[in-house]
């Protein structure tokens, strides 16, 4: 389910600026098309995660599963700026409930194994979606063009509402077989939540990884088509990223014990992302676009999960919706500003100044995060919090 939504949201990652383009439409507005996702989380993010406890998780994913087709399914209604416009604010107001209801679904497995085992398998799936999404998209295009491609992506979200209906039955079924009642939902202090270091860097990590990210998804593939690349070779660009984050992630355990631990994993992330998306200002070939993208996805296949799991293993299981949501709100900002401001740079300068001024922020945070290496260690010393998962749990545990 999570590689089949992910695949969908991939294709729209190529699809949206190449389609902006087709439509006439410039710099400027191609960095608002991709920030408007951004404008629902930003709003809602805070009080979504209670109402993902209110509702539950399955029933959440299943719902805001269905209410996703409408995106693609506007834009084969409607072809046009306008609907590309609605498509844009129905993902980002979908994605938000989804988010929050497949990260709180994979924070209450209770499989024996660790919190960083279980979000590298969930990133995994994420990952390997990331990967197939562009690639298959791009041909599409090149060869029937725009329309198919929507019914492309209406086809994906209908398979994967499929499975999460399966999903909400099964999680009904284990709920009723165990008797349990829902949680009492209570009010969490949020003044405690961002005093806490685990969210700190998790949030430092996720939001400037996305920013940078962010520019590349927005500028890069309209670039690579002003070079003369086909809408393919791009898709298999932005998916050899992804495949490097398929292959990451299954060994995210591994790799945090040999980068000794989660802190210091976060900034090797933060610094790789900065070469990958930084150094596009001044790529020119196939072969180093290429290099470019590996570099980058080993980051972000790096730092997504553990900034997930920095933020779980750092705060109480009472507070773990709020935080997430907190977490999410943070990189949706990041993504409805990022690609504004950058779109407006990008019209007075050009793309390459734009990926460079990206770096530049990023490498800035990832100096911020080298400061709070010492504090989130030190936090792990002391403990796990009270009720809450054991922070330095990392490897994972054989089953019993």
């Amino acid at each position: 389910m999570a590689a089949l939504l992910t695949m969908a949201l991939s294709m729209l990652t190529v699809m949206v600026p190449l389609y902006a383009t087709a439509l006439g439409l410039g710099a400027e507005s191609i960095g608002i098309l991709i920030a408007l996702p951004g404008v629902f989380p930003v709003l809602l993010g805070f009080q979504a995660g209670r109402w993902v406890d209110l509702v539950g998780p399955p029933r959440m994913l299943f719902t805001s599963m269905t209410f996703m087709s409408a995106a693609p399914l506007s834009l084969i209604l409607l072809p046009g700026v306008l609907a590309l416009v609605v498509s844009r604010l129905m993902v980002g107001f979908v994605q938000l409930f989804v988010t929050l209801a497949s990260q709180s679904l994979i924070a209450d497995l209770n499989n024996n194994r660790s919190h960083a085992y279980n979000f590298a398998a969930y990133s995994t799936l994420l990952a390997l979606g990331r990967m197939i999404g562009p690639v298959f998209v791009g041909f599409i295009i090149d060869h029937y063009g725009f329309r198919p491609s929507f019914w492309a992506v209406l086809v994906v979200l209908i398979l994967s509402i499929a499975v999460s209906y399966f999903v909400m039955l099964g999680a009904r079924s284990s709920k009723t077989e165990a008797g349990g009642a829902a949680d009492v939902v209570t009010r969490v202090p949020v003044r405690k939540v961002f005093g806490n270091v685990g969210f700190q860097m998790g949030v430092l990590a996720s939001s400037g990884i996305f920013l940078a990210l962010t520019m590349r998804e927005a500028f890069l593939p309209v670039m690579l088509e002003e070079m003369g690349m086909s809408a393919t070779l791009i898709g298999s660009l932005v998916s050899l990223g992804s495949l490097t984050a398929v292959l990451i992630r299954p060994l995210l355990p591994l790799v945090n014990r040999l980068l000794r631990g989660t802190a210091r994993s976060l900034v090797v992330s933060m610094a790789s992302v900065v070469v990958g998306v930084g150094l596009l200002s001044v790529a020119s070939s196939v072969p180093f676009f290429g290099v470019l993208a590996v570099i980058a996805g080993f980051g972000s296949g790096l730092g997504f999960p553990l900034s997930i799991v920095s933020v779980t293993t750092h705060v109480t299981p009472r507070e773990r919706a709020t935080a997430l949501s907190l977490r999410l709100t943070s990189s949706h900002l990041v993504e409805m500003i990022a690609p504004v401001a950058g779109g407006l740079l990008v019209a007075a300068t050009n793309y390459r100044v734009g990926f460079a001024a990206a770096g530049i922020v990023l490498a800035a945070l990832t100096l911020v995060g080298v400061g709070r290496i010492k504090p989130f260690e030190a936090e792990e010393r002391a403990g796990p919090p009270l009720g809450g998962p054991v922070a330095q749990q990392v490897r994972p545990q054989p089953p019993r």
